[in-house]
């Protein structure tokens, strides 16, 4: 059961419902002043940030009904009992940009780049508060056993209830993402104060806060994901996570926004092909390396590792198109 934080009578309120509720409420606090400070109407993310949350919330649970099938009783059970099973982030982006889009049909004015480049640093904030609310659940299941008593506590590993009712010491896979995600949001804040309305080569900045958020989490979730044994998969896939696989899309998805501009912009160049291939190769290496996981568990260290290295030149590959699109940054 997930730790009490406090009782008011006949109210018990629990950590993970807490930081839940506080990763929600940061998420539209800061956001909302973000999409103020560049001139939109406060309306337009009062009225988004329901919808997303409806839509994220009920995208990820039709995607771990489809992954989890084993832990409902049905489709319809699914829907309407939310005492056990759980949710697959894999749903929150469609959730997001569905609501966004809807919030502009509706008449709110704006741009969808400019209104996604508001919710980014609030979503990694917000992302942030709800990851480490679920350190203090029962959703926390971590692969990777620690079993050197030195290190069995934050940050590096988080007990783990057995079946049997025993403590295991695992990986805190929540609380590292959490500790990550907070310098993100940092860096999203400062780049959205001082480039969201950039010029770039052949256009604005416009949306590239949201794509990069979603660059810096895509690749976060690519390698923590796999760090957890209750992971959800496709039914015709058992070898790659649905959240690695969104992630690597989304990723490259970043990677052929920015090549396009870039190569309308500059032409063809060397530095283009070099990044391509680097970014194949580093994919087919974070892959060849969640095979050696899944293989030879006393490889993990060394395994992430290496595949930490990998998704982080992936990473690098889209920044520097997205840097090549920047006046002055290009490189024959």
């Amino acid at each position: 059961m997930s730790p009490l934080a406090f009782a008011l009578g006949g109210t018990v309120v629990y950590w993970s419902s807490l930081l839940l509720f506080l990763g929600a409420a940061a998420w539209l606090a800061l956001s909302c002043s973000l999409y103020r400070c560049d001139g939109g109407r406060d309306g337009a993310v009062w009225v988004v940030f329901p919808l997303a949350v409806f839509f994220s919330l009920l995208l990820c649970r039709l995607l771990h009904w489809y992954c989890h099938t084993e832990q409902y009783a049905g489709f319809f059970s699914a829907l309407t009992r939310y005492d056990r099973g759980g949710f697959c982030l894999a749903g929150l982006l469609p959730g997001v940009l569905l609501a966004a889009w809807l919030t502009l049909r509706l008449g709110y004015g704006g741009s969808l780049p400019r209104l996604l480049d508001a919710l980014a640093p609030g979503a990694a904030l917000g992302i942030a508060l709800i990851r480490l609310g679920q350190l203090f659940s029962n959703s926390f299941r971590g692969k990777l056993l620690i079993t050197r008593s030195s290190l069995q506590h934050l940050p590096l590993a988080a007990p783990v209830l057995t079946a049997s009712g025993a403590v295991e010491y695992r990986f805190a896979s929540f609380f590292v993402e959490f500790l990550l995600l907070l310098p993100l949001t940092l860096w999203l804040l400062r780049f959205y104060l001082r480039r969201r309305n950039a010029p770039l080569r052949l256009g604005s900045s416009q949306g590239s806060t949201a794509l990069l958020f979603l660059l810096f989490f895509s690749a976060l979730e690519l390698v923590l994901d796999s760090t957890r044994y209750d992971s959800s998969f496709l039914r015709s896939n058992g070898f790659v996570s649905l959240t690695q696989i969104v992630g690597a899309l989304c990723m490259l998805a970043v990677l052929i926004h920015y090549s396009r501009r870039s190569l309308r912009a500059l032409g063809l160049r060397p530095l283009h092909i070099l990044l391509w291939l680097l970014w194949l190769l580093s994919l087919g290496a974070a892959g060849y390396l969640e095979y050696l996981i899944q293989r030879h568990g006393n490889w993990y260290w060394f395994c992430y590792s290496l595949m930490s290295l990998s998704v982080l030149l992936m990473v690098l590959c889209a920044y520097w198109m997205y840097r090549s699109l920047r006046p002055g940054k290009a490189r024959r």
